[in-house]
């Protein structure tokens, strides 16, 4: 039985539509930045990055919606780089309460349009525990925008 080879006929492929894309909420939304952090006037870390990213569930306000994730490299203050690693050394609710205890910081963050974003808030302890410091992400939250 031959097969006759048209091409108009075309199987309906499901999200084939190109989607809109809202520019404003995808600018940094997910991608890493580079930034720097700040405790009362002290530069204590040259290089962090920085992941915006936005949760999608239900039922949250703008500011629950925002997730800020921050891996920090090189160099490193000593008094930061032992408050990072006792963060990741601790696990369950000790290490919410290392967390608490942690000094609020100030994180810089440059955008590719030259503008910077300032943000100020806690860290918090991380999902992924082992491996190097610019390896590990820690969560940053009670942010506030200046």
């Amino acid at each position: 039985m031959p097969i006759a080879a048209s091409t108009s006929w075309m199987p309906f492929v499901r999200g084939s539509a190109p989607a809109v894309v809202d520019s404003g909420r995808t600018l940094s939304a997910g991608r890493w930045r580079i930034g720097r952090a700040y405790r009362p006037g002290r530069l204590v870390c040259g290089c962090v990055h920085v992941r915006i990213s936005r949760d999608e569930r239900l039922g949250l306000t703008e500011r629950e919606r925002r997730l800020v994730r921050v891996r920090f490299h090189e160099p490193v203050a000593d008094d930061l780089r032992a408050e990072l690693t006792q963060l990741a050394r601790r696990r369950g609710t000790a290490s919410h309460r290392a967390a608490e205890r942690t000094a609020p910081i100030e994180l810089v963050v440059d955008h590719p349009c030259g503008e910077h974003e300032r943000m100020i808030g806690g860290l918090q302890p991380p999902h992924r525990r082992h491996g190097q410091l610019r390896e590990i992400e820690f969560g940053f939250g009670q942010l506030t925008r200046t």
